[in-house]
C-alpha cells in the first residue's frame, strides 16, 4: 500500500505560521508557570495543579512540532552519507524506546550505499515507526536495512520517466502484533487518526513520518499480513550513483 502525502505551498505556510504563534503563545504559558513554581510558599496543592498545567503546555508544544515536521520544512539540510553510517548513528536513540519483554533486532550490512537525507528528519521517521512497532509488537520487533533487488522506479512512480535500473535501499520495520485490519490501513497515514485510546495518543506518528521520508525522496508502504499477523513498514530510499556523489563533492 503506497501512500503518498499531497501538500502544497499554501498548506506549508499555513502549518509553519500557525506553529509559530501558537509557540509564542506557549512561551508565555512556560515563563509564567516557571515564575509561580519557583514561589518557595506555594501551597502544594496549586502546585500540583500547574504541575499538571506545565505537562499540557509541554505536550502541545511537542505536539506543535510534530505537526509542522508534516509540512515541508522552510529549510533543511541534506547530506550524502552511507545508509549503515546513518543507523550506527542513530542506533544509541533507538535502543532505549525497547520494552524489556521486546526483542529488539537491527540487521544492517557494512558498505551499503549512499543516501541523499535530511538526517535529523530521517532519524525522526525511523524513530516513529520504531516506538508504532514496539507498541504493536507481541514479543519482537526487527530493523532491516538492505539493497531492494526487486523494486523498480515504475513500481513507486509510474510517471516519472527515471530509468527503472536505478538501485534503490529499503528499511524495515517488522513487528510480529496482531497486524493491521484492512479497515484501518486505509487510513493508517491519516493525520490524527489512530485506534488507540486519544489520550494515549496524538494520532500523528505515522503521518509525521511519511513526510519526513518523502522530503528526502523516499516512500513509505505499508506490509501487512492481512490483518493476521505479522506488520511492515518498509521505506524506499533511492541510493546516490557515484556520479552523483562526485558532483557534489
Amino acid at each position: 500500500m503506497l501512500t503518498q502525502l499531497v501538500s502544497s505551498d499554501f498548506q506549508d505556510q499555513l502549518i509553519r505560521g500557525l506553529a509559530h504563534r501558537m509557540n509564542n503563545i506557549l512561551s508565555v504559558f512556560h515563563g509564567y508557570l516557571g515564575l509561580l513554581m519557583d514561589e518557595r510558599k506555594l501551597d502544594p496543592a496549586l502546585k500540583e495543579a500547574l504541575t499538571r498545567i506545565r505537562g499540557s503546555a509541554a505536550d502541545a508544544s511537542e505536539l506543535i512540532e510534530r505537526i509542522n515536521a508534516i509540512g515541508r520544512p522552510a529549510s533543511w539540510r541534506l547530506r550524502d552519507l552511507p545508509l549503515s553510517d546513518f543507523f550506527r548513528q542513530i542506533r544509541p536513540s533507538i535502543e532505549p524506546l525497547r520494552r524489556p519483554e521486546i526483542e529488539l533486532t537491527i540487521e544492517c550490512p557494512d558498505g551499503l550505499p549512499h543516501v541523499r537525507i535530511d538526517v535529523s528528519r530521517m532519524k525522526l521517521a525511523v524513530l516513529e515507526l520504531v516506538q508504532n512497532a514496539i507498541e504493536a509488537a507481541a514479543s519482537r520487533v526487527l530493523i532491516r536495512v538492505g539493497i531492494n533487488e526487486k523494486l523498480r522506479q515504475a513500481e513507486l512512480f509510474p510517471s516519472d520517466h527515471r530509468a527503472p535500473a536505478e538501485q534503490w535501499l529499503r528499511i524495515e520495520v517488522i513487528d510480529d502484533g496482531p497486524g493491521v485490519p484492512s479497515s484501518v490501513a486505509r487510513r493508517i497515514f491519516d493525520p490524527f487518526f489512530s485506534t488507540r485510546k486519544k489520550h494515549l495518543t496524538a494520532g500523528l506518528g505515522l503521518p509525521v513520518a511519511l513526510g519526513c521520508i518523502q522530503q528526502s525522496g523516499g516512500t513509505l508502504q505499508l506490509r501487512d499480513g492481512d490483518g493476521d499477523g505479522e506488520t511492515t513498514f518498509e521505506i524506499a530510499l533511492l541510493a546516490q550513483t557515484p556520479q552523483e556523489l562526485s558532483a557534489v563533492a
